[in-house]
């Protein structure tokens, strides 16, 4: 589940420079009300072989063990391993007892339960552990609802450079969850976990290019980081993308660009992109017109809860 030494995690690293972990460690971002997503990113190797991962496990034979069990989703041998590793005090072990408690993987999903262990993993000095406890702190999951504390142990986290932690601790300066807002310290940060791969801050960024928020309104800046994210199959990225691909002020109009990002997001159950996917085949907008293929695409959308015009072009096309 999370690697448990610096060498093994380094591999993952390198592999997920171009594309994002699959492990849960918890994030946040989104947009138009999709705001809880899980994911997993990325240390880079300059990262690592700094130094700041300070939490290794002692017990890796067992971690590996639990890793190898997980992956052939057999979950009580997991958390078995795991738990060995975890009762020696191992970081590693801890934080992976604790998001098998949070997934329900094989045992009673309990967020409680989560949050001791991740405490553990957390005290024990692990950064993933803090920012998945920030987390739980953040939405009052396991523990009472406490915004400092979420604040606090975001900072933690990012002070030892995970990526996550990085990229909430900006979330709550921006946010002010300890009191005080700081968008221009949260920018920096959204900056820094961009650059280190995280996804959600990618996103973000293309956010803040796009609005004008905090940063100047650039929609080429916005393509930018929407479209690194969007190859790391963030799903409101790639929606974005075709938006702004179908052209702007800014950006010239790459029709296949749009319709090819408006697909993967499609893929992805998004209703905006199926019921833009379903104007552009009913149009022939960069694409030959196909009217059942519209209407296929605006049937998609509508079974995902799409925009309402769209029903009246189910109505016009059947």
């Amino acid at each position: 589940m999370y690697s448990n030494s610096r060498f093994n995690l380094l591999g993952s690293v390198m592999s997920r420079a171009r594309k994002m972990l699959g492990f849960f460690v918890r994030a946040r971002g989104g947009a138009g009300g999709f705001l809880d997503l899980r994911l997993v990113t990325v240390l880079l190797a300059s990262v690592l072989t700094s130094g700041c991962v300070t939490a290794q496990s002692t017990y890796p034979d067992m971690v590996n063990k639990g890793d190898a069990a997980l992956a052939r989703k057999d979950y009580p041998a997991a958390l078995d391993a795991y738990m060995k590793a975890a009762k020696r005090d191992d970081s590693w072990g801890e934080l992976n007892v604790a998001k098998i408690y949070e997934n329900g993987q094989g045992v009673a999903k309990s967020d409680a339960t989560a949050a001791e262990w991740y405490q553990k993993s957390a005290d024990h000095g692990n950064p993933w552990a803090m920012n998945s406890l920030g987390s739980l702190y953040e939405e009052g999951r396991g523990v009472p609802k406490d915004l400092k504390k979420a604040a606090d142990l975001f900072a933690r986290s990012a002070g030892q450079e995970n990526p996550w932690g990085i990229y909430n601790h900006g979330r709550a300066l921006e946010g002010g969850f300890a009191g005080e807002k700081n968008q221009a310290k949260a920018i920096e940060l959204f900056q820094k976990a961009a650059a280190m791969g995280n996804v959600w801050a990618q996103y973000t960024l293309g956010e803040k290019y796009a609005s004008g928020d905090g940063l100047p309104k650039s929609d080429k800046q916005a393509v930018e980081w929407y479209r690194k994210a969007a190859d790391q199959g963030n799903v409101w990225s790639q929606y974005k993308l075709g938006l702004l691909l179908e052209g702007t002020s800014e950006v010239p109009a790459d029709l296949p660009g749009a319709l090819a990002a408006y697909k993967k997001a499609a893929g992805q159950g998004n209703a905006l992109a199926q019921a833009n996917l379903g104007r552009m085949y009913e149009s022939g907008q960069g694409v030959t017109a196909d009217r059942k293929e519209a209407l296929r695409y605006y049937k998609q959308s509508l079974s995902n809860g799409g925009p309402a015009w769209v029903a009246a072009r189910v109505k016009a096309l059947q």
